[in-house]
């Protein structure tokens, strides 16, 4: 008490208003938060036939990642995304699932890319232990797979349809189909809408050939000999390579008129033979001209490489999947039952389209596109 003997009330009072005041700035200066770092799966062909396919999908998710993060950082996250190799087949995804799930311990997988990754997969998801979001996957089957499922992608439905409309112009017609989930979901919707609506249309040939076949010559002689009017090309990535370039190698099939799906959109396959692919007919996805789109699509190229065969539609897919979850997570936290709720009862506005609606269907209702291959590129025509 000595201390304060020898000072005056008048003297210790602004003493006192020197310390509360710095006080006061030392509470108000914020402490940095703390991020939490969430993992998320990402099923992607990084080997085999659709190798190349996996290449560019990691490229997109390379790129948009850090947009991701910077959006995700007012929450107090950031997300690291794995790239597991589901190969374009069943087995594999869900090696590829599982790793994931049991020793990276993701709670959201992004993929596949090809239909039978995740028709293989969503199975493992309808305990809810995980959410299952694909970018590519488009066989009519995901549709009611399991609660905990969903598909960007549009549905080959639509696409089996829309190519059952156009070549019901021609009374004869083949189809060659590789036995693989997406192609044989697409070759059923089509033949069943052409037997369903254009009963005057006869499929002379209806062949399959082995899921990554490397030689088709005896299914094309088939073919040949039945003299259809339109052929449908249904074979899966990689393999419609293969297939292009061994017909263009028989020969003589200039005189019919081919059609084929997302495969043929890809300037690679339609590269490996030229001559053979001009003038073919595609439906595919819609096209999508979004400015902000073809200027991140234009960066992506210039800093990581080419991602053509991928294409418009599924770059858009892919940010749309990474973008959707990831904000639903920054909203609701890592806990897939609360991003799936919300993916049932919300609508979204993306890149494919400004009305993503999950709530009555594991597809976003998006529709198909044709295109025309001119010139080594297929061009959108509606």
């Amino acid at each position: 008490m000595k201390l304060f003997s020898k000072m005056s009330l008048g003297a210790l009072v602004p003493v006192l208003a020197v310390v509360l005041l710095l006080s006061g700035c030392v509470n108000q200066v914020q402490q940095p938060k703390t991020i939490e770092t969430i993992k998320i799966g990402v099923i992607a062909p990084m080997s085999g036939d659709a190798a190349a396919y996996g290449e560019q999908i990691q490229r997109i998710v390379d790129f948009y990642t850090p947009k991701v993060n910077e959006v995700a950082a007012k929450s107090g996250k950031a997300y690291q995304f794995v790239i597991e190799d589901g190969k374009c087949a069943g087995s594999e995804a869900v090696t590829a699932y599982q790793k994931l799930v049991t020793i990276d311990g993701v709670k959201f997988v992004i993929g596949g890319f090809c239909s039978s990754e995740t028709l293989a997969m969503a199975p493992l998801t309808k305990d809810g232990s995980a959410l299952l979001t694909s970018y590519g996957s488009s066989n009519p089957a995901i549709e009611g797979a399991s609660p905990y499922t969903f598909t960007f992608s549009y549905s080959d439905e639509v696409v089996g349809k829309t190519l059952a409309r156009e070549m019901s112009k021609y009374e004869r017609l083949a189809i060659i189909t590789e036995q693989n989930d997406y192609n044989v979901g697409i070759q059923k919707v089509f033949l069943d809408e052409l037997k369903a609506n254009y009963p005057k249309v006869t499929v002379v040939a209806n062949e399959v050939f082995p899921k990554g076949a490397t030689d088709m010559r005896s299914t094309l002689e088939k073919v040949k000999k039945m003299a259809p009017a339109a052929v449908l090309l249904n074979p899966n990535a990689g393999t419609g390579i293969t297939l292009v370039k061994q017909m263009a190698e028989l020969k003589d099939w200039t005189a019919y008129t081919l059609f084929g799906q997302y495969v043929y959109v890809g300037e690679t396959a339609l590269a490996a033979a030229p001559e053979l692919t001009n003038g073919m007919t595609v439906v595919d996805a819609p096209s999508i001209n979004n400015p902000e789109l073809t200027a991140m699509m234009d960066e992506i190229t210039k800093t990581k490489g080419v991602i053509t065969d991928v294409g418009t539609y599924y770059t858009a897919s892919l940010m749309d999947d990474m973008k959707v979850v990831t904000s639903l997570i920054n909203e609701f936290g890592n806990d897939p039952a609360a991003v799936q709720k919300a993916l049932k009862e919300r609508t979204f506005s993306g890149f494919i389209s400004n009305n993503i609606d999950f709530r009555n269907s594991s597809f976003p209702g998006v529709a198909g596109g044709i295109y025309k291959v001119i010139d080594g590129k297929a061009v959108y025509q509606q």
